[in-house]
């Protein structure tokens, strides 16, 4: 009788190791998809500092252009 109980607590506490295991895995998940999420806006800040870049050289040769007409004689 003493051994089953033994071999019953051996058993449960494997649950709980698999159990603690499975619950590391979805952390992993989760920490995965976070870095997903913030490797996406990472890339949308890239993009949105191309666009502000883009839009100061138009503003830059638009600029140009006004002081090319106020030049004229």
């Amino acid at each position: 009788m003493q051994v089953d109980a033994t071999k019953v607590q051996v058993d449960a506490t494997k649950v709980q190791v698999d159990a603690t295991k499975v619950q590391v895995d979805a952390t992993k998940v989760q920490v995965d998809a976070t870095k997903v999420q913030v490797d996406a806006t990472k890339v949308q800040v890239d993009a949105t500092k191309v666009q502000v870049d883009a839009t100061k050289v138009q503003v830059d040769a638009t600029k140009v252009q006004v002081k090319r007409l106020v030049c004229i004689p």
